[in-house]
């Protein structure tokens, strides 16, 4: 029995995952823009504010405010309503693995006559971040990486950069940090995992969202902790 989990299978990655977007499935990978979560909430507010046509300049990052998603009248330009915000966002353009595709059956749904719209060509996405700067060095504790690829923490996945994968360094998954892409922004990699590595991220996909499930990977992580 290999010590790691991304040691078990060879292969680990596949090659030749469909381009046709009626073809995407969990699994596959893609290039594309992914924001990063704070728990410091910052807006963007204007400086200039037209009170008559109200219309908004000079933007600048503000937090801390007392009038957030409430401000007292709605902005024409650019178009914001009073309980709306733009919230301040860093973002990258990183590797994710799709987790699941638009509905495909939602194109047969009638369009609705108000504001609701059921059809928007969303993807939910997991964002890959990796574990090696530009040099070489880890970013993680050797302890930590090794607890990861023994699957004991359920919301990360090692993802190696061997194999002829898509991946030039060695990265991590997270389950934790889930995104909604529209479709038109995935760049396709052609890369999917391994059917037998496919069935068990899967399971573990499913047992950290639902805490249900998850055979195939608390099998593996009983082995993995018995090797």
């Amino acid at each position: 029995m290999a010590a790691f989990f991304d040691e078990v299978f060879t292969p680990f990655w596949e090659t030749g995952a469909p381009r046709a977007l009626d073809g995407y499935a969990f699994g596959q990978f893609f290039w594309t823009h992914s924001y990063y979560p704070h728990e410091r909430l910052e807006v963007w507010r204007p400086d200039s504010l037209d009170q008559r046509l109200h219309v908004a300049r000079n933007f600048n990052a503000k937090s801390g405010l007392g009038d957030l998603f409430n401000k007292q009248v709605p902005y024409s330009d650019p178009h914001l309503k009073h309980n709306e915000e733009f919230l301040v966002l860093r973002a990258k353009k990183r590797p994710v693995m799709l987790i699941q595709p638009p509905d495909g059956a939602l194109s047969g749904l009638p369009k609705t006559s108000g504001d609701l719209k059921l059809e928007r060509h969303l993807c939910v996405v997991a964002p890959i971040f990796s574990i090696v700067d530009e040099v070489g060095h880890s970013k993680l504790n050797a302890d930590v990486r090794d607890r990861i690829r023994l699957l004991q923490y359920p919301q990360f996945v090692l993802l190696p950069s061997g194999g002829g994968g898509p991946l030039q360094r060695d990265s991590v998954m997270r389950f934790d940090e889930l995104q909604s892409v529209a479709i038109n922004q995935l760049e396709h990699t052609g890369f999917t995992l391994a059917p037998e590595v496919l069935d068990v991220v899967r399971s573990q996909a499913g047992f950290f969202l639902t805490g249900c499930g998850g055979e195939s990977f608390l099998g593996y992580r009983n082995l993995l902790a018995q090797a």
